[in-house]
């Protein structure tokens, strides 16, 4: 009877491993969830930022060669304006203008988005 209680205890000891285990693994997994949540959060957020900031070049930005700078919520971005060097001769709708829009995190780290378009700036 004693050595049929020591296998018994070895038993628990074995499947008490086990469950950690399998603990360990699922917290692991959702811990690594939750921070893909939060990246793409961040991206998300950083693209409706962006998408703002283009709207407001010729609006609020001034549509000549320059940097502005800012923030909104936890981003930091930023807008450059340049002149579009294309190709022929100049049209009599207006200049074509470069602008493109990075955001990143308030906190520093690479841009999670980048932006580029052309605008049509006054007849010239």
């Amino acid at each position: 009877m004693r050595g049929d209680s020591g296998a018994v205890f070895v038993e628990s000891i074995i499947a008490a491993a086990i469950v950690a285990m399998a603990l360990g693994a699922t917290l692991q997994v959702v811990a690594d969830s939750a921070g893909r949540d939060r990246s793409a959060e961040a991206h998300q957020t950083a693209l409706l930022v962006a998408q703002s900031e283009l709207d407001e070049v010729g609006v609020n930005i001034p549509l000549e060669t320059g940097r502005t700078f800012g923030e909104a919520d936890e981003m930091a971005w930023r807008v450059d304006v340049s002149p579009y060097a294309a190709e022929g001769e100049p049209n009599s709708a207006g200049a074509l203008w470069k602008v493109a829009v990075s955001v990143r995190s308030r906190h520093g780290g690479p841009d999670l988005v980048s932006l580029e378009t052309l605008r049509l700036g006054g007849g010239s």
